[in-house]
């Protein structure tokens, strides 16, 4: 006998379950991944919405409550089959609204464990199957033409999933027909331009520290050290930019330089406003007085100019909450 031990996997051979698990996984599915999700093993009863579709309507509640105490001491024999909700609206679209926004996965087999989890206050064991909805390459592209999901992307993180469909579909404009006629090709070619640019820009982007039309641009240049230098040059003049633009008066001070303002003229034909009678009165209704049949309004509205990008910028800034502010540059930004 040999003096060299045989290794178990020596003796009976190379196991295709030793393989696969040895095996990485490929930057598409790490890309698709993190944007459609891995599968977890359990999940908060909660987080599963019952199946719109199943034919089951009325529950044994005394077998419900058995099953639940079983599966409280002893545990859940078999796991329940979901959908992801994403997998389920692609393959159900008309239950779109039926299935709420704040419930991840749908049950397709296993509603009564659904329900006994739920009276048992513990969490459900799950194996997901999205395969009526497609590939996964579907999903990611249900996932980026769906606004409700897209909004809870980065740019960057939209720009490797279009990356990972493109190498799939093999061209951007197989990707536009896939996605439905939600994007364009200069979309496409703008999210894929922020992936040239090097990581910590990458990162910049991702944190809104640096506008998409900034990095779109700079990721057209041939180097890292010239895209660096375009956005460090850029974010300077932005910087100048913003300081040099006068200050909003917003709140108290507004109010205050309101009331010190001099009235407004009164426009023509208007009779003047007859004195205060100083005999008493009932009090002055708070509600702002109509206009004049000219239209007119007393304290008048300055004048935009819609061709000028710091007139509109002051303008959305006098009269929006930062909230509204932020929304509205996302929307210009990615009509770009």
């Amino acid at each position: 006998m040999s003096g060299s031990r045989v290794s178990a996997a020596e003796r009976t051979g190379a196991s295709a379950a030793f393989g696969s698990a040895r095996a990485p996984r490929s930057a598409r599915g790490q890309i698709i991944d993190s944007i459609v999700g891995t599968p977890p093993t359990s999940v908060s009863a909660d987080l599963v919405a019952e199946n719109p579709e199943n034919p089951r309507e009325d529950y044994d509640e005394d077998y419900i409550t058995s099953l639940a105490q079983n599966m409280r001491e002893v545990g859940q024999i078999q796991a329940a089959t979901v959908m992801t909700r994403l997998a389920f609206i692609v393959s159900h679209p008309e239950h779109k609204e039926s299935i709420p926004a704040d419930r991840e996965y749908v049950a397709i087999d296993g509603h009564c464990r659904l329900r006994a989890a739920r009276q048992a206050g513990i969490d459900l064991r799950i194996t997901v199957d999205d395969s009526p909805a497609g590939t996964r390459e579907d999903l990611l592209a249900a996932a980026l033409s769906a606004n409700h999901f897209r909004k809870n992307l980065t740019p960057i993180e939209e720009a490797r999933a279009i990356e990972a469909l493109v190498e799939y579909h093999g061209s951007a404009a197989a990707v536009v027909s896939v996605l439905g006629g939600v994007t364009n090709d200069s979309w496409i070619s703008t999210r894929r331009a922020l992936l040239k640019l090097p990581t910590e820009i990458q990162q910049k982007v991702a944190d809104k520290e640096v506008p998409i039309a900034i990095a779109r641009k700079a990721g057209s240049l041939s180097t890292h050290e010239e895209q660096r230098s375009y956005v460090e040059t850029k974010m300077a003049e932005r910087a100048t930019e913003q300081a040099e633009k006068p200050k909003p008066v917003r709140g108290r001070a507004a109010a205050a330089a309101k009331r010190l303002a001099p009235p407004a003229e009164p426009a023509q034909g208007t009779p003047p406003t007859a004195p205060a009678s100083t005999t008493a009165t009932a009090p002055a209704s708070s509600v702002p007085e109509p206009r004049g049949e000219t239209g007119a309004a007393v304290d008048s509205e300055p004048v935009i100019d819609w061709t000028d990008p710091d007139s509109i910028a002051s303008a959305i800034l006098e009269r929006c909450t930062p909230a509204v502010v932020e929304g509205i540059a996302q929307k210009l930004l990615g009509s770009l």
